[in-house]
Parts: structure tokens; C-alpha cells; sequence
């Protein structure tokens, strides 16, 4: 058995700072980890702590050290991928210690747990709000799911490998899709995708394999499927999903 907590598209900003003039992201997230924290024994044993991207909201050194001091009550390993709001360099610097970052290039990872594999994929394009699966990386992923062995396999990226139907998400939504589907296609593992980005929980496929969106840590999107639908989003609760293995995949919220 093998359980991993997902934490998804906490935006951090500085104390005392608001993202979008509104969300005291700092004190949403403080308050979500000491939800979790009470709520530890309820799902516990949490075997890593894995984190979809959007850690910050401005990129800067000090939101990810902020993140970095208030998930270190977590007690289970943090491992992290980059969202389309961080920028890699300053992320890389914050967790330059953690065995599971590279020290140069794309942040793209493998993290084993017993029976389970995890594949950290990073889709960032600098300065774009969509991303991309490049060719580095599907490079790496295919390596990655043939060393996988006997193992399940969960790949967590930030941006869906598949169309929420909201516009102005899927606007910037990921590039290298049918690339992806085709590394996937051919592996022979059990796999499970988890993702961010959309602040909502979404599922969907690729490559024939079950693909999954969290819910935010800090905000929502309406789910709206107008060609029109506004630009806009409303707070939440401090969501996160549980993913279970044990020789088959379980997720809840």
C-alpha cells in the first residue's frame, strides 16, 4: 500500500499581501495545513506529500520559502513540480537540498515508494500561462515507465493532459498532448495522472489511462461551459485529494 497526499495551486504570495486584491493566500494555506494536520490520523499512514504546481503566484524566492517553513509541518515528504505561475530557478533554489530535484534543466523527477512509482512532470513554459509536454521530456517519462517495473505508476503535472471544457482555461492548456498520449499508450503499467491548474476537480483521459484535476488550495472556477463564460474565480474551502495504491488506484477528495 502506498498513499500519497495531493496539494494543489496554493499561490502563495508574501504575508500580507493579497492575490488579485482579495485572497490572503498565505493565511489560506496556513489554515489548510492545520486542517490537514487534524485531520492526519484519518488517512494516514501518508507515505509523500505531492504538490501540482502553482506554489507561488509571483514566482519570488520568498513566496516558495514561505511554502517551503508551513508544508514542513506535514509529516510526510514534499515533492514538487512547477506551475505556470513559478518560475523554475527560484523553485529549484528553494529545495536545492531535496533528493528528488534535478539541479539543472526541466524539474522532472522520479520518487519510489514501495510498489508505487512517481513521475514528476514539469509542463512550464516561462512567462505563458499554458504549457507544454516537450520532447526532453517525453524522453524522460518514457524511461522513467520502463524502468517502472511491476510498480503503478502516478504522474503528477500541473496543466491537464485534456480539455476541462472551460474557455478561458483551456486557453492556456497544454501543448504536446497527442505526443504524450502516445508514450502512454505503450507502457504496460497500471497509470494514474493527477494535475492542477483548473481549481476544480475534472476527470478525463489519455493515452488510455484515467487523468485527474484537484481542486485549489486557495480559489475555484466556476464550472461553466459557455464560449463566453467570464474570467473569474470564487474562494474555497482548502481542498486536496488523497491517492491510494494497492495494487489498483484509488482517489478521493
Amino acid at each position: 500500500m502506498a498513499r500519497i497526499l495531493q496539494l494543489s495551486d496554493p499561490h502563495l504570495v508574501p504575508a500580507q499581501r493579497r492575490v488579485a486584491g482579495r485572497l490572503d493566500t498565505a493565511e489560506l494555506f496556513r489554515s489548510a495545513v492545520a486542517r490537514i494536520r487534524q485531520d492526519w490520523q484519518r488517512f494516514a499512514p501518508i507515505d509523500a506529500v505531492v504538490v501540482t504546481g502553482d506554489v507561488s503566484d509571483d514566482g519570488g524566492r520568498e513566496s516558495f520559502d514561505l511554502f517551503r517553513t508551513l508544508v514542513s509541518e506535514l509529516p510526510a515528504p514534499v515533492l514538487v513540480i512547477p506551475g505556470n505561475h513559478d518560475q523554475r530557478e527560484p523553485l529549484r533554489a528553494c529545495f536545492q537540498n531535496a533528493a528528488f530535484m534535478p539541479r539543472t534543466g526541466r524539474i522532472n523527477w522520479v520518487h519510489d515508494v514501495g510498489s508505487l512509482r512517481i513521475i514528476g512532470l514539469d509542463t512550464l513554459i516561462e512567462g505563458q500561462g499554458g504549457g507544454i509536454v516537450d520532447t526532453p521530456t517525453l524522453r524522460f517519462l518514457s524511461a522513467a515507465l520502463q524502468e517502472a517495473g511491476e510498480r503503478g505508476v502516478l504522474i503528477a503535472m500541473h496543466h491537464p493532459p485534456f480539455a476541462s471544457g472551460i474557455a478561458f482555461m483551456d486557453a492556456i492548456g497544454l501543448a504536446g498532448i497527442p505526443e504524450l498520449a502516445d508514450v502512454l499508450t505503450r507502457a504496460t503499467a497500471d497509470i494514474r495522472i493527477i494535475c492542477g491548474h483548473v481549481h476544480g476537480t475534472i476527470v478525463g483521459t489519455v493515452g488510455g489511462h484515467v487523468a485527474i484535476a484537484s481542486p485549489a488550495l486557495c480559489s475555484a472556477f466556476a464550472l461553466d461551459y459557455r464560449e463566453d463564460a467570464p474570467v473569474g474565480f470564487h474562494t474555497s474551502t482548502g481542498r486536496y485529494m488523497i491517492h491510494s495504491w494497492d495494487g489498483c488506484f484509488r482517489s478521493a477528495e
